[in-house]
């Protein structure tokens, strides 16, 4: 090797070893223990066990020890949050002292995002689940807006400014947006995945252009046999397809438009009465035109408690009696709701039944009927007579098989063309192994997410991993009378100022990434707000926080922090020793010049 060579080889060598120990230093500094705390996290979710015990070894790399972490059932967890007795103090307390410092928490919502409740003063623990103590007029002041706003696009607005309100003040820091794996047969067609998650999808534009079958498994009996007694998420799949509403969302943009109204609602000055009329065309499958009682005996039954009604609190909540939903004539119903409802079209969105079938069989043979199999019994085809895009043909309830087929009167709305499929199944399959190999085999041309497949469950030819947004979120929740991380008084600052540094610096702290892509196998997206990343208002322009420890320990030392960051005595190369390599490889750099002149 020539002199040149070796001198360029040299320099290369050097600055790569330099660079290399300098990483070894980055990650076997130590941090100086500055403050401790308390962790809570639920013991129920084997991927949330993960990255609380993540964020537990992360926390002290900032200067946040770590007291206890105390991973436990719901039982445990709600007289420390939400179920916070008021006893010993009138506010939730930290840890120490019987509540709380951070939980790990993750909340559920619909397409449309409304955290009532959850953050607003009025809504402090015992009045509502604010066990995060977030007290901010301006979002109380937003957040009315919002609930009373009937205009779309200002209503969306609104929601952004109150994200924004939640992006700055972290009463909550996200971690990650859950997302759920369906596996498909490949080849479907016009599957909104949103939708199906949701438990509102539009059956009538799915298609299998192979035979215009599709057979969906589902890990969980169907034993809800009309929409007055569905709760599970599995019965309302096929009740979508049956019966029909107002209103359903559309698919893609799901936002709602008309299915069973001629148009949107007009609405008295106030919002609070709306006035709706109904589509011409809109027929049961029996050929009973559908008419506005319909819509009026529905409500009414639904608030009977006779009848056992799994909607009826939320019902007796926006309608006062059973006559504040009635029939103007024929052709239109008039909603008298308790108060503004911005979200009116879901609530009058109900599936709907024909009070000239069921009204005379509740006569005959009592509230009974609604605990009969449908196709049965004295009931027979009464409680789920369609008015949707499909009928129920057969239900059988010993195996937990539902078939819809083609409802041959929906044609009749203009709006709509008749279903793609010939037959619709929705079938029970214990245990995911069994469904996957259903799959493969070509039985069932859909496996649920419930089943929690993984991505490699879907590799074999003919079949495709669905990766679906889930209207939901994981967060760590902070109680903000906590005297560091929510008041700051005991931060070296004192301020409420520096408390926020310190949440940002948490935040900073978060490795949202490897969340994502190590311990939910990429089953997820980083998280920003507590608005769902799938609801219609969601704000795309806040991003997440930045992976970043340097910038989360200068926030620290905002709040006053003097945060020690050293490196362990087993570090064989300090300081002086990049330093002596430094000028080593600088002096190669001269050599080499010197050596060209």
């Amino acid at each position: 090797m020539n002199k040149k060579a070796f001198l360029g080889l040299s320099l290369v060598l050097l600055f790569g070893l330099s660079m290399a120990l300098g990483q070894t230093q980055a990650q076997e500094t130590e941090v100086q223990e500055v403050v401790s705390i308390n962790l809570l996290s639920p013991n129920t979710s084997a991927a949330r066990n993960q990255w609380s015990l993540l964020m537990e070894n992360q926390l002290p790399k900032i200067g946040i020890g770590i007291d206890f972490h105390e991973s436990t059932g719901w039982g445990n967890i709600a007289p420390r949050t939400w179920s916070y007795p008021l006893i010993d103090f009138d506010y939730v307390p930290t840890y120490a002292e019987g509540g709380y410092d951070i939980l790990f928490v993750g909340w559920s919502w619909g397409i449309d995002w409304d955290p009532t409740g959850l953050f607003e003063s009025s809504a402090l623990v015992p009045y509502g689940d604010n066990f995060y103590q977030y007290v901010n007029p301006a979002y109380d002041a937003k957040l009315t807006q919002y609930l009373t706003e009937l205009d779309q696009a200002t209503q969306i607005g609104y929601a952004k400014e109150m994200q924004a309100m939640l992006y700055n003040d972290l009463p909550a820091i996200v971690l990650i947006y859950p997302k759920s794996l369906f596996g498909f047969k490949e080849g479907l067609t016009d599957i909104d995945g949103l939708l199906l998650g949701a438990g509102v999808a539009r059956y009538e534009f799915w298609d299998d252009p192979d035979d215009h079958i599709i057979k969906y498994a589902v890990p969980a009996d169907l034993k809800e046999w009309n929409v007055f007694v569905q709760e599970s998420f599995y019965d309302a799949q096929w009740m979508q397809g049956v019966y029909g509403a107002l209103y359903q969302r559309e698919q893609i943009t799901n936002v709602y438009e008309p299915q069973l109204a001629a148009d949107f609602p007009v609405y008295s000055s106030d919002g609070k009465n709306l006035t709706v009329d109904i589509a011409a065309g809109a027929t049961f499958s029996n050929g009973d035109p559908v008419l506005a009682e319909d819509f009026a005996y529905t409500i009414q039954l639904h608030m009977t408690p006779a009848v056992g009604s799994s909607s009826y609190s939320y019902f007796n909540t926006w309608f006062e009696t059973n006559s504040s939903v009635y029939a103007v004539d024929a052709d239109t119903v008039q909603f008298n709701m308790t108060d503004v409802n911005a979200f009116s079209l879901g609530t009058i969105s109900f599936g709907i039944i024909d009070k000239s079938t069921v009204e005379p069989l509740i006569s005959t043979h009592g509230y009974s009927i609604f605990n009969e199999v449908p196709l049965t019994g004295n009931v027979g085809d009464g409680l789920v007579m369609s008015s949707g895009p499909f009928m129920v043909d057969t239900f059988d309830s010993v195996n937990s098989i539902v078939k819809l087929v083609p409802n041959p009167e929906y044609a009749n709305l203009a709006a709509y063309d008749a279903p793609l499929l010939d037959e619709w199944y929705i079938t029970f399959i214990s245990g995911k192994d069994t469904a996957v190999a259903e799959l493969v085999a070509g039985n069932v041309d859909i496996v649920d997410a419930q089943y929690y497949p993984v991505v490699a469950d879907f590799t074999p030819a003919g079949v495709e991993g669905v990766l679906v947004s889930d209207p939901s979120h994981q967060e760590m929740a902070i109680n903000l009378k906590h005297p560091v991380l929510g008041t700051g008084e005991l931060t070296p600052e004192g301020t409420a100022a520096a408390a926020l540094a310190v949440r940002k610096a948490i935040s900073h702290a978060v490795p949202r990434d490897v969340i994502v892509d190590q311990i939910l196998e990429g089953l997820g997206a980083p998280g920003v707000t507590s608005c769902p990343i799938v609801s219609v208002s969601f704000d795309e322009t806040l991003e997440p926080f930045a992976y970043d420890l340097d910038l989360a320990i200068e926030y620290m030392e905002d709040a006053g922090y003097d945060v020690l960051v050293t490196i362990p005595p087993t570090t064989t190369t300090g300081i002086a020793g990049l330093v002596f390599l430094s000028f080593l490889g600088l002096a190669s750099i001269l050599a080499f010049k010197r050596y060209r002149k």
